[in-house]
């Protein structure tokens, strides 16, 4: 007994150590929420502006001038949002490690090699006065709510770091993180399509990697069907260097996903198709779901008359002050992301006569070499040596050795402005395109519409000018006459307006006849024309749109993709191929018990997409096995276009294209066909189990739950299984998705609709946190202009206050 009193003492400090510690980190957290009522002073503005909060904490931001405008989203930005900002800019700038520590060291190598900093800097200093003075009062509106919180952000706390000070520049490193998302900023693309190219016959790396299909659904300008099957003479899998490659090459395990398209949906229904006879437009931006979530929602308003009025709702990106999608109340835009070629890999021939020098189309010049300190925090600084040419960093070597240089639009100041802000007050959608086609953003597809119920779409940001090369592979860049050669003109951008269909859609895909598209954008590996085609088709099917159409296309799940793979799988499973296979025979039932959508609780589907998947894998991959054993390093896959030679092999079975494994392409199909049932067994436990949503489950998770896996219930989305998949406008993963979902017609904003996941609040222990979510998971639309005020959060300047 007496030695359990001392052993019950010290029980009882643990116990009292931890309800301590823990009231002192919860009232630490609690002191970190945002200030959502109330009077704050001495704000650096010329008279009081006002953050309002709806129930579900959607900010309306009211102020007298655009500059008091600025400052007041860049403090509801950092009250609400500050981390999300730190990571954009860092992430950006190649600079996580400094508040991450070494685990994201190798990421910061990887980015700061493209010099971020050091562009901003020189946008910064490009800029006119005006778009310098609204960043400035952005950038003292996020320290000054920093300055006056009552704790640092709740991730700091966790952390044990503190939030440094947001500069001008670092807007332009957030706008960075956006050409990071949705650019290939490695070059990995462009260097594994030479390699196929170089392992195969020409006529055969042309069959596939098509520049269409069957699925191309333009604007203007018609399909692209494949070519026809290259014949045995060029190329005979049954024989010589190609069956002897498909035998001995190692096979990818598992099955090779497709890639998922960062993009989004847009499209529009001028007033001639619409029930009100109001220009509609909708948009729903495909992204990475996260926590924080990247927009943040808000309406922005400038209370005064004349030209100086502003009245914008829509979404924002926390680092910047200004709308990225939404209406002005005269013109209404989107986005898509347009996969022109905006990165090109230069071969750079190092001078014969001195290593640290190359050749130039005017002769030798040396490498530009500079050193790197990257900060690592807990750790020692490294330091990184960037070696740079006249067209961009060295990312990699060929497999000669040779360096490659990265060039992309985004290391030029050029390309990069804030002429985004002039879309406030546009009132046209001639001006409107014509703003977007002088904006320097990553390049976009840019739909508006106006009150007036006219509708456009062009491409918002800065083309750079090619010489006559293939941008799709690496080239030489030191001889006259080759690499890029200034930017388009505005008047020079393709453009269409008030179409005699009187709709416009752009998902991901081409948009223009192939001409026009690969002379002005080159060939960016677009996504398939399937999404493009449904959304094309469900428009065309209206006659008198109304929002509540435009929201259920944006959710339109049925996977017609899909459809006659489901045929062609029925007709491969036949009677003959279930005797005495049950799983096959178990298969073929869910088949024809398939509702044709991408539905969270179908089985069919799931079973057709993973059969379709493994077959286009094992078809893939034996006909590249040459590539993948002279390049055991590279990763090759399929393009978005390989459908159409995809389709045309298993339907027209040529036999000197079967894989040698096999005696039949029967046999051969029937082989994926067993192998995908196989690994559906061994995810789920027996078919009836596997469920599309049992895969389609929702992962949106906020990055400290990863590191901190106590706190991931509390922080994390929760799981849920969700509809919708890639090839249908209804785009949907377990990270990926609708980042945001908008149908507005300007002037009419009230009657608009709206859904985001995440909510808007990155404080979980606020009343918003994840407010939104639900609806936006369930698919429900909500009103686009936030509600009633409930809170109001005033700040006033120094001369205001003391009064």
């Amino acid at each position: 007994m007496r030695l359990l009193r001392p052993l019950r003492v010290v029980g009882l400090a643990l116990l009292i150590v931890l309800v301590v510690g823990g009231l002192i980190g919860y009232f630490a957290l609690r002191a970190s929420l945002p200030q959502l009522d109330g009077n704050i002073p001495n704000a650096r503005i010329s008279a009081t502006a006002a953050i309002e909060r709806d129930a579900e904490g959607t900010p309306v931001i009211r102020a007298g001038n655009r500059a008091d405008l600025a400052f007041a989203t860049g403090f509801a930005h950092a009250q609400d949002r500050y981390f999300q900002m730190d990571l954009m800019r860092r992430a950006a700038a190649g600079e996580m490690a400094e508040l991450l520590g070494a685990s994201v060291l190798d990421m910061d190598r990887k980015l700061r090699v493209h010099g971020f900093r050091h562009v901003a800097r020189e946008v910064m200093a490009a800029a006119t006065a005006r778009d310098r003075a609204l960043l400035e009062a952005y950038s003292a509106g996020v320290n000054f709510a920093l300055s006056q919180a009552s704790a640092k952000p709740w991730e700091y706390l966790l952390l044990g770091a503190k939030p440094a000070p947001w500069l001008p520049e670092d807007s332009v490193l957030a706008a960075f993180s956006m050409y990071l998302n949705l650019n290939d900023s490695t070059g990995s693309e462009e260097l594994s399509r030479l390699q196929l190219r170089d392992a195969l016959p020409p006529a055969m790396f042309a069959f596939l990697a098509p520049l269409g299909t069957e699925w191309d659904a333009p604007m203007q300008g018609g399909t692209i069907r494949s070519a026809t099957i290259p014949g045995p003479d060029i190329f005979d899998l049954r024989d010589g260097v190609p069956r002897s490659a498909a035998l001995s090459a190692p096979r990818t395990a598992g099955t090779m996903e497709e890639k998922v398209y960062v993009g989004s949906n847009s499209w529009a229904v001028a007033s001639t198709h619409t029930a009100d006879k109001g220009a509609l437009l909708a948009n729903d931006m495909h992204l990475g779901l996260r926590l924080p979530h990247v927009w943040y929602r808000a309406r922005m308003i400038v209370d005064t008359d004349g030209d100086a009025h502003r009245d914008l709702v829509g979404v924002t990106l926390p680092g910047l002050p200004l709308l990225i999608v939404g209406s002005n109340g005269h013109v209404a835009w989107g986005f898509t992301n347009s996969f022109g070629d905006w990165t090109d890999l230069v071969i750079v021939e190092r001078d014969p006569q001195d290593a640290s020098r190359y050749l130039t189309p005017e002769g030798s010049e040396p490498f530009q070499v500079r050193q790197e300190i990257l900060k690592v925090k807990d750790g020692d600084d490294e330091k990184l040596t960037v070696t740079n040419t006249r067209w961009g960093p060295i990312v990699r070597e060929d497999t000669s050795n040779r360096p490659l240089a990265l060039a992309w639009t985004a290391h030029h100041a050029q390309a990069t402005n804030f002429r985004m802000f002039d879309l406030e007050t546009v009132d046209t959608v001639e001006n409107a395109l014509l703003v977007a086609n002088r904006s320097g953003v990553p390049v976009q597809n840019f739909i508006a519409v106006d009150a007036s119920g006219r509708i456009g779409w062009s491409l918002m940001g800065q083309v750079p000018v090619r010489s006559n090369y293939d941008s799709t592979l690496p080239y030489l860049w030191n001889t006259p006459e080759t690499g890029w050669n200034g930017w388009r003109k505005a008047e020079e951008y393709p453009r269409i307006i008030d179409p005699q269909s009187g709709r416009l859609w752009t998902a991901n895909a081409r948009t223009v006849d192939v001409e026009t598209w690969l002379s002005f954008m080159g060939d960016g590996m677009y996504d398939n024309g399937a999404r493009a085609a449904q959304i094309r088709d469900d428009l065309l099917a209206l006659e008198n749109a109304t929002p509540a159409d435009m929201v259920n296309i944006q959710l339109d799940d049925r996977a017609l993709f899909l459809i006659r793979w489901r045929d062609f799988l029925l007709e491969l499973i036949d009677e003959r191929a279930v005797q005495g296979q049950p799983l096959r025979a178990e298969a073929r039932k869910f088949l024809e018990d398939w509702s044709a959508r991408a539905a969270a609780d179908d089985v069919g589907y799931r079973l057709v997409r993973a059969m379709r998947l493994q077959i286009r894998q094992d078809v893939f991959e034996s006909l590249t096995a040459a590539a993948r054993l002279k390049y055991p390093k590279t990763k090759f896959s399929p393009s978005a276009q390989f459908e159409g030679p995809l389709w045309q092999l298993v339907t027209k079975q040529p036999a000197h294209m079967l894989d040698p494994r096999y005696p039949s392409w029967e046999d051969a199909l029937l082989a994926s066909v067993d192998t995908a049932l196989k690994e559906l067994v061994h995810e789920c436990g027996s078919l009836s189990q596997c469920s599309w949503g049992a895969q389609n489950t929702l992962a949106m998770r906020h990055p400290l739950s990863q590191a901190l896996p106590f706190v991931g219930h509390w922080l994390d989305m929760p799981s849920q299984p969700l509809s919708g998949d890639s090839f249908m406008p209804r785009v949907q993963g377990p990270s990926f998705g609708a980042s945001e979902r908008m149908v507005v017609s300007p002037g009419r904003e009230a009657q608009g609709y709206f859904q985001m996941p995440g909510g808007p609040v990155d404080h979980p222990m606020s009343p918003f946190y994840g407010a939104g979510h639900k609806a936006w998971a369930r698919g429900e639309p909500r009103p686009l202009l936030p509600g009633e005020p409930k809170h109001t959060l005033k700040l006033s300047p120094a001369a205001v206050a003391k009064q």
